[in-house]
């Protein structure tokens, strides 16, 4: 009997198993009338839908209960005690306006290759005592605040350039996309720890945070930071720890910042800096992104408006 019992249950894990080879994209079965919910509606704006087709990221502000925002694709953010709520209809259209700019910047191969699957734009995220102005579910859904509150962020005055007027939040929106990122590759960019000091997990900018502690000289604790990252060929001090921390560093300053300014600053007398910055370039590249001409193109918008 019990060898019955083994023989039926490998029989069973050989159906599923095969079942699930012939299925590579597997999609929401009519007769158990499951919804397809990981794409925009029929009738949804033709900008949304654009977005969707061409870069495979869906521009989302419809919701009907507040737990479909921090229920996203294989994450749930239990700690969303209080919900979210819907953007102004007002701000619709801005929204869309910000979302095609960022993408504007990026190709459509590697958004599709890498990029969070949503951006989820609502008024308010979990409150207002604990608030989130912008938070990243797992690696599918970026929930960005609009209009956003983080501190220095600019009110939505030019929705047409509002992604090169507002820096604050722009830069924080790559950043987190780039944290994003690294959680979708399978290894990290080739040659790029190598190129710099090797990652230590955090030790060398804990041991200097230790000590800020004791002396709280904020002065000696940036100096510290920015040694860190000058020998190591970080961009901040913290980029030493992991890829994790440092990849998203760099995309920041590559899609928001100049070549001229990038050298001046960062790679000048600095061989790491140097051969990371070559290495991440030819990266994006081999994507067809000329991520530098996006930077250039950032900087020289937003110089028009300071």
């Amino acid at each position: 009997m019990k060898l019955k019992n083994i023989s039926f249950a490998v029989l069973g894990l050989s159906m599923l198993f095969t079942a699930c080879k012939k299925e590579e994209s597997p999609v929401a079965s009519e007769d158990l009338g499951i919804v397809q919910q990981f794409e925009p509606p029929a009738n949804a704006d033709p900008a949304v839908k654009a977005a969707f087709n061409g870069y495979g990221l869906w521009i989302r502000m419809d919701f009907t209960n507040p737990k479909e925002v921090s229920n996203a694709i294989l994450f749930n953010d239990v700690g969303n005690r209080f919900g979210a709520t819907k953007i102004d209809e007002n701000q619709r259209q801005a929204v869309i306006t910000y979302s095609q700019k960022l993408l504007s910047n990026v190709s459509e191969k590697y958004s599709k290759s890498f990029f969070p699957l949503e951006f989820f734009f609502v008024k308010t995220y979990n409150g207002s005592w604990w608030a989130k102005d912008i938070q990243a579910l797992g690696r599918s859904r970026l929930v960005i605040c609009w209009p956003n509150q983080m501190r220095n962020a600019q009110p939505v005055i030019d929705p047409e350039n509002h992604y090169y007027r507002d820096s604050v939040l722009t830069r924080s929106v790559w950043s987190n996309v780039g944290s994003m990122i690294t959680l979708r590759m399978d290894t990290p960019v080739e040659g790029f720890e190598l190129a710099g000091k090797a990652y230590d997990n955090g030790v060398a900018s804990k041991k200097i945070q230790d000590a800020y502690l004791e002396d709280r000289d904020q002065d000696k604790r940036d100096a510290a930071l920015a040694e860190l990252a000058f020998i190591g060929g970080f961009i901040e001090g913290s980029g030493s720890s992991s890829f994790e921390t440092d990849f998203p560093q760099w995309l920041t300053l590559l899609t928001t910042e100049s070549y001229d300014n990038i050298k001046k600053k960062y790679l000048d007398n600095n061989q790491r800096r140097t051969k990371k910055y070559e290495i991440l370039i030819k990266y994006f590249k081999s994507y067809g992104w000329d991520i530098q001409a996006a930077g250039n193109k950032y900087r020289q918008q937003l110089d028009l408006y300071k």
